[in-house]
Order: C-alpha cells, then structure tokens, then sequence
C-alpha cells in the first residue's frame, strides 16, 4: 500500500496576456507580467522547506514555469515540468483579446466564458481529453509510486481550466463546476487518486491498467506503461496509436503523461463488453481469425517504409530472447535462427503486425469486435500478421470441440513455400510467448504465469506434428 500525498494546487501567477485580456490557451504565450513576477516571489517567500514539499509541479508554459521556479528554489524542492498539465486548448481563440473574441466568434466565446467544455469550439480541446490529462496527471504524482518517487506533500502550478477539472475530479464533483481560480487561490487535494478508487486490472505481469470511475464524466482506463522513455518517444508512441485508432476504429488514446524516472501512463475511455472466451467454437475462430486479418491489414497500410523502420523489427524480439537467460524457448529460438531460410525471414520488414494479438484484448462490445490494445506493433516478413492472427484466433487456445477445422489446422497444412514460411513463423510467435512466461513475467512469478506458459507449451506440442520440419541447415 502506497503512502498518501497531500497536493496542492495554484494557478500561476498574473500574466503578461492576462494584463491584455487575452485568452492563451496552449499558444505560446509570453510569461510572467510584472506584477505577476512580483507576486510569484512574494508567495515563495512564504514557503519554507520544512513543509516538506519535495517536488513542484508546472505545465510547459512559461508562465507556470515562471510561477513555480520560485517556490522550487525557497523549498529546495526538484522543479519537474509536464505538458499534461497545460491549459485547455481554445482552438481558434488562442491569441485573441475578449472583445477580439466577443466580435469574430461570438458563439465560440459564449462557450469559454461559460466555463464549461470546449467540444464546440473548432480547434478546441475535449472536455473528455482535459478529464483525461487530469487522471494522467494524478496517477503520476499520486498513483502507486507518487509518494515514493515525488514525496508525500507536492506543490502544482497550473492553469484555470485545468485546475478547475482536477479539483473536481478529485472531490467526485462535475468536472466544470466552479471554484476558486485567482491567481493566488491555492487548493489542498488530500490523497486524491486513491479518493478516485481506481480499480486495478488484469494479470500481474502486465502493465498496471486502472479503472477509473469518475461518476458525471463515465469511466477511464489508466495504463502505466514501462515504456516508451523520454517525452519524444511517447509523441511517437502516440502518434502511433493514434494512427492505428483511426486507421481500424480501436478506442483512441485522450491523454499520454510522461513519468518521471521513466515510463509513462495513457489514458483512454472505458469501453463496455467483454473479451471473447478462451474456449469457442470452430466458427467463432474462423470469424476471429478474419477479424484479425482485417486489423492487421488497416494497421499495415498506416506504415510507409519510413515509419515501418522506426518499429521494433521480428529480428530484434528474437535478439532480445537470445541475449536473456537460456530457457527452452531460448534454446529452441536458437535452433531456428541458426536455419538459412529463417535467418533470412527474419531480416524482413515488409509488413507491420500487432504482435500481442489475442483474446485477452479483443473485447465484444455492442457494435462487434474491437481490439482493445495495440502497444505490441512489430515489422517482420509478408505472413507475419497472419502468423500473429493464428496463435491468437485459434492456435493457443483448446477446442472447445475436437475437429481439422480449426483456422490454424486447416491454413497451415500443407508443404507450399508459403505454408512452410507460416508454420516457421507461427512457431517463433508461440516461442516467443514461451519465453515472455518464463522469463518477463518471473519477477511476477506464481501459479498464473506458469499457467500460460503451459499454455504455449501445449500449443507447442500440438502444432509441431503439424508443422513437420522444412528446414535448411546453414552453411557452417
């Protein structure tokens, strides 16, 4: 059990586009104005390092930054600046002054001085995404490690309307209800993401994944991902997902935070449903199968070559198993790699899959299938999606029934050169799980793990037959 943080939160200090009554948004706006630099010392000179504040908070703008380096520096406290905790976007109104506002978009700056979500001004942040950064934001500095990384008590400058939605949010009140927001009004938030009663889920070898119920504003899933590292990597991690939500209609990333020390936390809607059984029959697998086929195709055709060379390659999944502990998945990868034949598939890059495609993602919502994740995207050789499809469609899982009629008996049958490719890169796919079981998830350890790695052991024993061996041995 995490230890409690106590956060407090203050707007910045007043502005230089505040003076000219000018709606800043997320432009880049000028900092401080005088009064506001005088102001932003005054309020650091009440602070005192026995408070315990250990880190301090601030949005990437430079107002906030230039509120908080004050009170950083009288606490003797780490500065850390985070984006996700930027101001709402006003879309087209950023820049404007009020009366600019009030002449050209009449209708648009009704909407801002309401103080209410943003989603009819063009351009404009979500209220659903400004939810999301908050939820983001908590899970960072208060969630499982908050205390630990960032202490106990923490200091956040931020911004009205996204100071605004994290108070509410954390006293389970309608996100746009008002409270103070003066420059110098300062909140104390006491616990406030273990108020939220996040619900953590699935199995412990994966990423933390949290449901959040935020009453008025629905349900959130809040994953704390151990990748990617630095902020540009997770602009690419976003882009990607994002690219991939729109090209196959999955749930769409809100709200990506990097986590200080590493790793970062997306947030994204919760999506009512449940994931397909382990156990169906022959028809269902045919449909999952093909569904499958499907998402692959729509991710792939997102990735020109350019894009496809910044993914993790087939090789370099395999290179990580056979630079780990020996196990026999790394023992029997090693067989394979050491095959002309598959030496050369391995070095192809034709094609982008999602390699953690399977029925623990796949949920069954109102609407039909739905792939809930994709943070394994993988290039490899042209069949390397449907190699991914057929483990996670049919070749893992028991019948519900015995029967040839299974996706993966019937498409891989066969002595083709393309069979024979299928079969050699259904079974990398089923070692490669083998060795996540027996190896990424042993500091989890248990009964759970074992399980599924029996699992592909199973799958494993069952396909070999099948498979029969078509390989040729390399030159020494």
């Amino acid at each position: 059990m995490s230890a409690p943080v106590e956060l407090l939160v203050r707007r910045h200090a007043h502005s230089q586009w505040n003076a000219e009554r000018r709606i800043q948004g997320q432009a880049a706006a000028p900092g401080l104005a005088t009064d506001g630099i005088a102001e932003s010392r005054a309020w650091a000179s009440t602070l005192s390092p026995a408070d315990g504040i250990r880190t301090v908070w601030s949005s990437s703008a430079a107002r906030s930054i230039e509120t908080a380096m004050p009170a950083a520096h009288r606490l003797g406290a780490q500065l850390r600046s985070n984006p996700v905790l930027d101001e709402v976007r006003a879309g087209r109104l950023e820049g404007l002054t009020h009366d600019e506002a009030a002449r050209r978009h009449p209708d648009c700056h009704r909407i801002w001085t309401a103080r209410g979500d943003l989603d009819a001004i063009p351009g404009a942040e979500t209220g659903d995404a400004l939810q999301a950064r908050v939820l983001a934001f908590l899970a960072v500095a208060a969630g499982p490690t908050g205390a630990a990384v960032h202490g106990t008590r923490q200091l956040a400058v931020t911004h009205a309307a996204f100071l605004r939605s994290l108070v509410n949010t954390a006293e389970g009140r309608e996100r746009t209800r008002p409270v103070p927001i003066r420059h110098t009004d300062l909140h104390r938030l006491t616990d406030p993401w273990a108020r939220l009663a996040p619900t953590e889920l699935g199995a412990p070898w994966r990423p933390a994944v949290h449901r959040v119920d935020t009453g008025p504003h629905g349900t959130y899933l809040v994953k704390v991902l151990a990748v990617p590292d630095g902020t540009a990597d997770l602009a690419r991690h976003r882009a990607r997902h994002d690219a991939v939500a729109a090209a196959t209609g999955a749930p769409t990333l809100l709200a990506t935070a990097p986590r200080p020390g590493g790793g970062a936390v997306t947030v994204r809607r919760h999506l009512p449903g449940s994931t397909v059984p382990h156990r169906i029959g022959h028809a269902a697998e045919w449909q999952l199968h093909a569904f499958y086929r499907r998402f692959s195709e729509r991710v792939a055709a997102v990735f020109d070559t350019g894009a496809r060379n910044s993914l993790p390659s087939l090789r370099e999944r395999v290179d990580a198993v056979l630079a780990g502990p020996a196990t026999e998945a790394s023992g029997a990868l090693r067989t394979l790699v050491a095959d002309r034949g598959a030496a050369a598939l391995l070095a192809d890059r034709s094609t982008v899959a999602d390699f953690d495609l399977h029925r623990d993602n796949t949920l069954r919502t109102a609407t039909g299938l739905t792939q809930i994740d994709h943070d394994g995207l993988c290039t490899g050789p042209r069949q390397w999606a449907d190699a991914c499809a057929l483990v996670g469609a049919s070749a893992l899982y028991p019948a519900l029934s015995d029967g040839h009629d299974r996706p993966h008996t019937r498409l891989l049958a066969g002595d083709t050169a393309d069979r024979r490719e299928l079969r050699l890169l259904v079974e990398i796919r089923l070692l490669l799980g083998l060795s996540f079981f027996l190896t990424g998830a042993r500091a989890c350890g248990g009964q759970a793990a074992g399980r599924y790695a029996d699992l592909y052991r199973q799958a494993l024993a069952a396909y070999r037959p099948l498979a029969g061996r078509h390989f040729e041995p390399a030159v020494a």
